[in-house]
């Protein structure tokens, strides 16, 4: 099974912010945060969730996710299967929105090993899989609060003839704007490769940008350069552009190096941004090998604006001169 974010994964090496009963809201410039009514009547419950939301809003998604998974604890010690519902579903949102955090880093790690490494939290997101398929068969659960739980179900790694069940039997009635596109979305990414005809027929079905949160208006975008002809450099601009106005950076310095364009000298300019980015960020291999594919165009002055920035970032040069020959001075 291929990673989540399959979209990226088909772009450069190559998807994400929640919608709950009573749909979603966007706070500031952080990522979408559920806004769901009360399911229990416990103060930690509501602590924990409250804080949790709090790292969510302020993009600290790797914060957020212990904290919900406590409010899940909680829940299940309560017996209340709302409560847990809520729990699971704002695990599910961090983990969808934790997706580029994962590429980076394994982009990175390529870059300084050779060879991709596993995804950082897809042994979590397979365990919260299974628990969003036990929990949905409880009868106390609501018709739409199974289907927000379908649809999370539907995010994460899962058979084939699993998903054509959801689609099946979810109603698109019962869902928010943002989870009927991610319904569609991962319809959309279990076609058959090269189906860009079919990929783009479901595509025209999502619902306007101004009812989605960042990371789904960013992943729609993304889709429609992959399957449906939009320009690739403008789409990532535009991709860049909505993380920096959600002020999710790594989400810029994914946009900026996932430049594949044709015409290397037309893309150097991103690449050269997202070697910036990246560095910044921490991921130096992923930078330095961004720096190499920029280099590549042969354009000299392209070279010279790969040779100060290597030079201003502390990184060595692509080609480092050979150790002379000879014997050393004494």
């Amino acid at each position: 099974m291929k990673p989540r974010f399959r979209l990226a994964a088909a772009t450069a090496v190559l998807a994400l912010a929640a919608a709950f009963a009573a749909g979603c809201a966007t706070g500031g410039k952080g990522a979408a945060i559920p806004d769901a009514p009360a399911p229990v009547n416990d103060a930690d419950w509501h602590s924990l969730v409250k804080s949790g939301r709090g790292c969510f809003q302020r993009n600290d998604f790797k914060a957020a996710l212990p904290l919900f998974a406590a409010a899940a604890r909680r829940s299940r010690a309560l017996d209340d299967p709302n409560g847990l519902a809520v729990a699971l579903l704002d695990q599910a949102r961090c983990f969808e929105e934790l997706e580029i955090t994962d590429i980076l880093a394994d982009r990175d790690k390529a870059a300084a090993n050779g060879a991709p490494a596993a995804v950082e939290n897809m042994p979590e997101r397979m365990r919260l899989r299974d628990e969003l398929l036990a929990l949905r068969s409880d009868a106390r659960l609501t018709d739409r609060r199974r289907a927000e739980l379908d649809v999370a179900i539907a995010g994460l790694p899962l058979a084939q003839a699993v998903l054509a069940a959801i689609v099946e039997r979810t109603p698109p009635d019962l869902l928010s704007p943002a989870d009927r596109a991610r319904l569609l979305f991962a319809r959309i990414e279990s076609l058959a490769s090269g189906d860009s005809s079919a990929a783009c027929g479901l595509l025209s079905q999502c619902p306007p940008d101004a009812e989605l949160p960042p990371s789904l208006r960013a992943r729609r975008q993304i889709m429609g350069s992959l399957h449906c002809g939009t320009d690739e450099i403008e789409t990532l601009e535009s991709v860049a552009a909505i993380y920096r106005e959600a002020g999710r950076a790594d989400g810029v310095a994914f946009a900026l190096s996932c430049v594949k364009s044709s015409d290397p000298g037309h893309a150097a300019g991103m690449l050269l941004r997202g070697a910036s980015a990246c560095h910044a960020l921490g991921y130096v291999h992923l930078a330095a090998a961004l720096l190499d594919r920029a280099e590549a165009s042969g354009d000299p002055a392209v070279r010279e604006r790969t040779a100060a920035l290597r030079a201003s970032l502390g990184l060595p040069p692509s080609n480092p001169p050979p150790e002379p020959k000879g014997d050393s001075l004494p």
